[in-house]
């Protein structure tokens, strides 16, 4: 979210949107085309029909669309897009495990959505093929623990896809306050730097999780933290974080 708006705010030449509307269709959309239910055509018709409206509105030449539900979409973006570029914005687990279940992932309307609509999140026994863990039965962080795990994986495929087309960047090195890796981005998706942007990056966080109870990473039990460690330690070594129980 902070990326589009910052984005969108300082680069006229530039249309940038957080998960416009409508975009849950196409995070079952992408989960179903993980696990094999859905064709590339359909996959590629689904996101047509969700943005034609917003496309036929857009004058600006750059495009960005910062949305986590289009996990799936990598292996059709080339045939909707002229020139196809992806971000592939990856976050420590730790931290990325509360703020999801804070921000209500198990309950009210998501929990609901989570249980009862079977491609609404990404589950082991659906998209794999043989699945050491089922979802009902694991705990709920070594859940989310398996879920950023397996759409990281995904989104890891972009590099292969892409080529420098792909570019994948930390949560945590983005909005650094010398703003290096903000310039990096800039300059590969080939705009002009901007001190706008850095200024806007540097006054404070958008769309914060609220503290709603669940425990910091140090105030889990240690068999929680071994469960959650065990999902992701190789993507985490791969992705150069510290993986200290």
């Amino acid at each position: 979210m902070a990326l589009a708006r910052y984005f969108d705010a300082c680069y006229p030449q530039v249309k940038a949107v957080h998960e416009p509307r409508p975009s849950r269709r196409l995070r079952i959309a992408s989960n179903r085309y993980l696990c094999g239910r859905l064709t590339r055509n359909k996959l590629i018709r689904s996101f047509v029909k969700a943005r034609a409206r917003l496309f036929q509105s857009i004058s600006e030449p750059v495009y960005i669309e910062a949305n986590n539900f289009l996990h799936g979409f990598l292996d059709v973006f080339d045939d909707i897009f002229d020139d196809p570029r992806v971000l592939h914005i990856v976050r420590d687990p730790r931290t990325f495990i509360r703020s999801w279940i804070n921000f209500g992932v198990f309950r009210g309307l998501k929990g609901l959505a989570g249980r009862y609509c079977p491609f609404w999140l990404l589950k082991p026994e659906k998209y794999e093929k043989a699945p050491v863990r089922r979802w009902a039965r694991m705990p709920r962080p070594e859940r989310i623990a398996w879920y950023w795990n397996a759409i990281n994986a995904e989104l890891d495929r972009g590099q292969g896809l892409f080529g420098d087309r792909y570019m994948r960047v930390r949560y945590e090195d983005l909005f650094e306050p010398d703003g290096r890796e903000l310039l990096r981005l800039t300059e590969w998706i080939g705009l002009p730097g901007s001190p706008d942007l850095i200024g806007k990056a540097r006054e404070g966080k958008v769309n914060a999780s609220r503290d709603r109870g669940f425990p910091r990473w140090q105030d889990l039990l240690i068999e929680t933290r071994r469960s959650v460690l065990a999902c992701c330690r190789d993507r985490m070594t791969k992705y150069a974080y510290d993986v200290d129980v």
